[in-house]
């Protein structure tokens, strides 16, 4: 079973996060959030990311497509 390993930066970027496939790493960019609930959200995030790599059941999506299921997920309490 393969493990994802988040790591923090303290250096500004234009992403607030992102995560590499090729070594299963999440990296979060602490200066571009401003509360832990953010910084919560974005490594969860970067998680669903792995998930979604990482898990044959779920059937393959580009870029564009996991970024809508994401964004749908983490706001669906706040739709419902």
């Amino acid at each position: 079973m393969v493990h994802a390993t988040v790591d923090f930066k303290i250096e500004k970027n234009e992403n607030r996060g992102c995560y590499y496939e090729e070594t299963d790493r999440c990296l979060i960019y602490l200066p571009m959030h401003e509360t832990l609930a953010d910084v919560l959200k974005t490594i969860t995030h970067e998680l669903l990311h792995y998930i979604f790599a990482n898990n044959d059941d779920i059937p393959t999506m580009d870029e564009d497509q996991e970024e809508k299921v994401i964004f749908f997920t983490q706001w669906a309490e706040i739709g419902l």
